[in-house]
């Protein structure tokens, strides 16, 4: 890392990961960028490396269905709302728990 606690660069990569669900939500799944279905295939990645294998998943589960939707002409029932609902109940628990974790490593610091 580059000095910085893995807390920080947990809030960092979860908030980037956070951006671009923002930015799916507003663009919606139908007008989906490729820049953005590469951002997502790239989290993907970069998840991965850091050990977020179920995270990983789901986000490129949410890139694999959002480029096949753009070929098909039914679009209800492929389950890419669950996946993207899951995603931000993801992203809300990692962050309340980076905050404990700081917490508790402030508290365990001052003690000492």
């Amino acid at each position: 890392m580059d000095g910085r606690s893995k807390e920080e660069v947990l809030e960092q990569l979860l908030e980037e990961v956070g951006n671009l669900l923002e930015e799916l939500c507003q663009s919606g799944f139908d007008t989906v960028h490729d820049s953005t279905l590469e951002a997502l295939g790239n989290m993907a990645g970069l998840t991965a490396q850091y050990g977020m294998a179920y995270l990983s998943g789901l986000l490129g589960e949410l890139a694999e269905g959002l480029s096949m939707r753009r070929h098909r002409l039914e679009q209800d029932g492929d389950g890419l709302a669950g996946v993207y609902a899951r995603l931000n109940e993801y992203l809300y628990l990692c962050e309340e728990k980076t905050v404990y974790d700081r917490g508790r490593a402030y508290y365990n610091c001052s003690l000492l």
